[in-house]
């Protein structure tokens, strides 16, 4: 969401001499000098705090161009060195670790970077020292990160877990993992901290407060691994920065750390081409020239108008109890069909005041009745204390069932957003007081809920973007959005079944297209890569109409009346019939999950 997110890094460049394949190659390196150089290359604009050698070694020339480096001159013998080796059975033994000048930064060195700053802190050798940085950053306003190594962990491994407690994001292997938390499945930080566990060949692991996901990593020949897992933390801290879903810019580390280990030292880095891509699946392609047919379409559809959320089953403007209804409703919006024998068998359609409604439109129906009955049971304390009971009771329609298909997944959900939300000590009106503040309202609105459980869990933010749509097109607006800010691409099934029958996405694999056609159960990789598919297809068609997210989500979601799930669609009546492919047979994948 910002073209060029700002990132300090403290820690020293260091000059190396490597043994691998049989070899010795002296090279550029040091956990700052890869950090920055990563976070560099996906967009940031980064300052290192650093003892600044003078004259600058050539290893170092290339790095110090593309970086603002500041520290006190010192020379280039007093650089951090180290002597490593790396085994072909992965063992890696650092044979000479010279410390030199890194203990020579100061904290007055840092510029002052304001509130809202990213800064991460390299795994200095002196813990203690890094634990002063991320605590004086942190009292500043300053969202830090820390990383650390497994020696620091068994020598100090109090004052370890203090880096952890100061840290915003904290970045650690696996072994790592293991030896401050037990083991990676306990993995858990307080609200609002999030852990970022790196996996070698496996991917990556992000833990959102005490919620886990894994995102996967391409596979690549391996030449030299110096600096991995330190591409890994300056490109996911520059893309969060950025914007991103922790989770997301996972995605976008760990293609770039694959790629840093296919040759020596920090060349990729160095490179003039663009950062890798995240890997797409290859069973799900994107037809772009569709993209431009199906948006020319949306440019001029009336249907393309963003709704303002009012009416009969929303509260009446001005309404004070309008926030709190919104954040825990909108935490609802999901899972609206019910599942037959391994397959899809309907939509969800059950009475509410004697009147049959489907999906979404019971559930606000329902929440617009509970803001009566009992209005403060929607804020979070309410929420946070809910039991399964209770929330069947509010949900209940005509015959006194709850009839949401997803079952105790919803006051899960409900009871995840109220914890979270008193744990940050946030209400509805505070965070967006707090965002509303900002230059980016929208971005700080969206990282905010990325800590919000009912919210977080969903790296493609389905949720997080309604509610912010909702928020922004309501009559109060509650949330402004700032200078070249959109809402991201809202995607539920209703979306995703519309991108495969207009054509803009496309299934390559048989396997896949065959359960999709037969609205078969679907495995979580499966309904991965058909939904970022359609993520990525909905944000280029929403670039090229030159229309607001909300009003081409209102398109997609008002095609569920002319493309719907249980009957032939009504291709007549659809303004996009004339650019669609009409791959009618096609059906949304079919999985359960609380994102939509």
């Amino acid at each position: 969401m910002s073209a060029r997110p700002r990132l300090l890094v403290v820690g020293s460049p260091s000059l190396d001499l490597l043994h691998l394949g049989g070899r010795s190659v002296r090279s550029a390196g040091g956990a700052g000098l890869y950090t920055a150089l990563a976070a560099q290359r996906v967009g940031a604009a980064v300052t290192v705090v650093a003892p600044r050698p003078d004259p600058m070694p050539a290893e170092l020339e290339p790095a110090d161009r593309l970086l603002d480096w500041r520290g006190p001159p010192v020379p280039p013998s007093a650089l951090p060195h180290f002597e490593i080796e790396y085994f072909p059975d992965g063992r890696t033994v650092y044979r000479q670790a010279v410390r030199g000048s890194e203990g020579d930064i100061r904290y007055g060195d840092i510029p002052d970077a304001g509130p809202g700053a990213f800064a991460y802190v390299v795994p200095l050798l002196d813990p203690e020292l890094q634990l002063g940085f991320a605590r004086r950053l942190a009292a500043a306003g300053v969202r830090v990160g820390c990383g650390t190594y497994a020696p620091g962990i068994r020598a100090h491994p109090e004052v370890v877990e203090r880096v952890v407690e100061a840290s915003h994001y904290f970045f650690c292997n696996e072994e790592e993992a293991g030896l401050l938390f037990g083991s990676l499945d306990r993995v858990a930080v307080a609200p609002g901290r999030a852990v970022f566990v790196t996996r070698g060949p496996r991917g990556a692991r992000v833990v959102l407060g005490d919620h886990a996901i894994d995102v996967p990593a391409p596979e690549v020949e391996q030449v030299d691994p110096t600096g991995a897992g330190d591409t890994f933390c300056g490109t996911a801290l520059a893309r969060v920065a950025a914007g991103d879903h922790p989770a997301i810019a996972a995605r976008v580390a760990a293609a770039c750390a694959a790629e840093t280990v296919t040759d020596i030292g920090p060349a990729p880095l160095l490179s003039d081409s663009p950062p890798p891509p995240a890997p797409r699946d290859a069973r799900v392609r994107l037809d772009r020239d569709r993209f431009r047919r199906v948006a020319g379409v949306i440019a001029t559809a009336p249907e393309a108008a963003a709704f303002d959320f009012t009416g009969a089953d929303f509260p009446e403007p001005g309404d004070p109890a309008a926030l709190d209804f919104f954040f825990a409703g909108t935490v609802q919006q999901f899972g609206f069909w019910h599942e037959r024998a391994g397959r899809y068998g309907e939509p969800m359609i059950a009475s509410l005041d004697g009147r049959a409604r489907k999906g979404s439109d019971y559930l606000w129906a329902a929440y617009r009745r509970w803001a009566r009955e009992a209005p403060d049971e929607l804020a979070p304390a309410g929420q946070a204390v809910l039991d399964d009971a209770d929330f069947d009771h509010r949900l209940r329609d005509d015959g006194g069932h709850n009839p949401l298909p997803a079952g105790t997944l919803h006051p899960a959900c409900a009871r995840a957003y109220g914890r979270d939300m008193l744990g940050l000590g946030l209400t509805p009106a505070s965070l967006l007081a707090e965002a509303n503040a900002t230059e980016r309202p929208l971005a700080r609105f969206l990282a905010r809920l990325d800590a919000v459980g009912g919210y977080k869990e969903d790296p493609w933010r389905k949720k997080s973007a309604l509610l912010a749509a909702i928020l922004n097109q309501r009559p109060e607006r509650f949330l402004r959005l700032g200078k070249g800010e959109d809402v991201p691409p809202i995607v539920d099934y209703h979306c995703q079944r519309s991108c495969l029958r207009l054509g803009v996405v496309s299934v390559n694999d048989e396997t896949l297209a065959a359960k999709l056609a037969k609205r078969e159960v679907v495995s979580a990789e499966e309904e991965e890569a058909v939904r970022a598919a359609c993520y990525e297809a909905v944000g280029e068609v929403r670039r090229l109409s030159g229309r607001s997210m909300g009003a081409v989500d209102w398109f997609f979601f008002q095609n569920r009346t002319r493309c719907p799930e249980m009957t032939e669609p009504d291709c007549a009546a659809c303004p996009a019939d004339p650019v669609c492919a009409h791959r009618t047979r096609l059906f949304q994948p079919v999985f359960r999950t609380a994102a939509y």
